[in-house]
């Protein structure tokens, strides 16, 4: 199963909806709500609503005025494969997992595959640097809250 911390846009009850997302956080003015899916559902269709922000240094963040891109067009005519961590700078994840996928990228692409996305519950300045230090920006997508 594949595990994402989610920013969830309107109402958590549309997030819930189909017992898809296990639980939900609430912090503030926004929601986050963390979900289990199995291999092959349509994440779109669980998690209407949701948007994540692409891994990006602080002039980025301004220049794009701190958008959201919603999963609808993060995945529209993608064939996509999509992994979650914990968070940047651990250990296992930056020795294994994310080398993993950068060091297999040809054999996705052969596969039909057209993007790797890692999805982590940092901030997108935190993932930027992350994914610089690894070398990993231009072949993995970062995403985050």
């Amino acid at each position: 199963m594949a595990s994402a911390f989610l920013r969830v846009k309107g109402s958590t009850a549309s997030a819930l909806r189909g017992g898809q997302i296990a639980g939900v956080l609430v912090s503030g003015w926004w929601r986050r709500a963390f979900g289990s899916l199995a291999a092959g559902i349509d994440i779109v269709s669980a998690a209407p609503g949701v948007s994540l922000q692409k891994a990006r240094n602080w002039d980025e963040g301004v220049s794009s005025k701190f958008s959201t891109t919603p999963l609808a067009e993060i995945f529209k005519g993608k064939k996509v494969v999509i992994f979650g961590l914990p968070g940047a700078y651990t250990g296992v994840c930056s020795q294994q997992h994310v080398p993993s996928y950068k060091n297999n990228i040809e054999k996705f692409k052969a596969k039909g595959i057209d993007s790797i996305i890692c999805v982590a519950v940092n901030d997108p300045y935190t993932m930027n640097g992350w994914a610089e230090k690894l070398q990993a920006k231009e072949v993995v997508v970062c995403l985050c809250c």
